[in-house]
């Protein structure tokens, strides 16, 4: 059914970066006057690229956590035998395959060979994290932080950097970085409260992640403070070097600062299991609430 398709290739996370791209375009790049480079058509192509390569990145990662899923999440299409892996691995080249054919036409149309060997090297990379770098404690999450902070900002970086024929402001410069900080921060949280979720999965499979090796109260106090660093490394972050209107600070306040806050509460409380998933879904909209945070730029 392509309802396990769309379950497979985690679709919700697909529009989150799909419209990361859209708003970086169309709203960051005027709010600060920078001129787009690439056409509407090249945009979609390597947006779509992006989008391929998530998408694949997440069914690789199902494949070789089937024996833990049966266990964490029985609900998930390969675990459940909904999906046969055949199938799974025919989708997976496919969009590797697909993504790589658009990212070259676009590289060789603006001279940028680079996004070739990213592109590539990420693929790569996301193999390698989910057959063997996701067991390597603090090493995995770290990875595939990063990566979700380059497949956020990787066309942002593109007009901005390597195709604008303008100086780059300090204004933009700490814009961008606060942006690619936050998306890979509240990812790397997000995968600890995840790990601490599927921590009897990984015990009966001797996955090593840091739940395993430190304990769910541990883990628990870790998840804690760096969220609270988080909350206070952004609102000082921002006030600064950003210097927001007050729109933007309410914003920044109310739709992430106090949904952080609130996640915070519930660790401290040392939830169950449940709420754990609860909490994951919560920090999943709290990165949906800072990418929506690019609105509030003035035109």
């Amino acid at each position: 059914m392509l309802s396990h398709w769309l379950q497979l290739i985690r679709w919700p996370n697909l529009i989150l970066v799909a419209l990361a791209q859209v708003l970086f375009k169309y709203i960051f790049l005027p709010a600060f006057h920078i001129p787009s480079k690439l056409s509407d058509f090249d945009f979609a192509m390597l947006s779509v690229a992006i989008v391929f390569v998530t998408a694949a990145g997440n069914i690789i990662n199902d494949i070789f956590d089937i024996k833990t899923d049966f266990i964490n999440r029985r609900s998930r299409p390969l675990a459940y035998k909904k999906i046969s892996v055949a199938n799974a691995y025919v989708l997976y080249f496919t969009l590797n395959i697909l993504a790589l054919f658009l990212v070259r036409n676009v590289a060789f149309r603006y001279q940028i060979l680079d996004l070739i060997v990213v592109v590539f090297g990420t693929i790569i990379l996301l193999y390698l994290y989910a057959k063997y770098l996701k067991n390597i404690p603090l090493l995995g999450n770290i990875l595939v932080s990063a990566l979700v902070s380059l497949s956020f900002l990787l066309v942002i970086y593109i007009e901005v950097f390597a195709l604008s024929k303008q100086p780059v402001s300090d204004t933009i410069r700490f814009w961008v970085i606060g942006y690619a900080i936050f998306a890979f921060w509240s990812n790397l949280n997000r995968e600890w409260i995840k790990d601490i979720t599927d921590i009897k999965g990984d015990y009966a499979q001797g996955i090593s992640t840091l739940p395993v090796l430190m304990g769910k109260s541990r883990m628990n106090i870790l998840v804690f403070y760096s969220t609270f660093a988080m909350i206070i490394g952004m609102l000082a972050g921002v006030k600064i070097y950003m210097q927001p209107d007050l729109v933007f600070t309410l914003y920044l306040i109310f739709g992430i600062a106090a949904p952080l806050g609130f996640i915070m509460f519930h660790l401290y409380k040392k939830e169950l299991k449940s709420d754990y998933k609860m909490l994951s879904h919560l920090y999943k909209l709290v990165m949906l609430a800072g990418v929506l945070s690019i609105l509030f730029f003035k035109l």
